[in-house]
């Protein structure tokens, strides 16, 4: 695992938009709808309801796993992959970011 935390529940496209970036994939309206939809019927309290996504980019492959906090405004999140330094740094802070500030396209 690269990082597992959470973020504002906001910030959900734009945290997958940013982990898209690093990696050199491009992530679209569809992939959004995907994700949107997936998260759906997830419960960060019940591990089975986790939603999981690939994100395979011209330098990396990272998979993460998203989950909506009950009676909650944030979603867990868990990053995976095998990445150096520099990028699990990068993620780290992605995540950082996306869980202390709004962030907009």
């Amino acid at each position: 695992m690269i990082h597992a935390g959470w973020i504002k529940e906001e910030n959900a496209r734009v945290f997958c938009e940013i982990l898209a970036s690093l990696i050199g994939y491009e992530f679209d309206d569809l992939d959004w709808q995907a994700v949107e939809t997936g998260l759906l019927s997830t419960d960060d309290e019940q591990e089975e309801r986790w939603y999981g996504y690939p994100l395979v980019g011209e330098t990396a492959r990272l998979d993460f796993r998203l989950a909506q906090a009950v009676g909650g405004s944030v979603i867990s999140v868990e990053v995976y992959g095998a990445v150096g330094d520099v990028l699990r740094g990068q993620v780290e802070l992605a995540c950082d970011v996306a869980a202390a500030y709004g962030m907009s396209r």
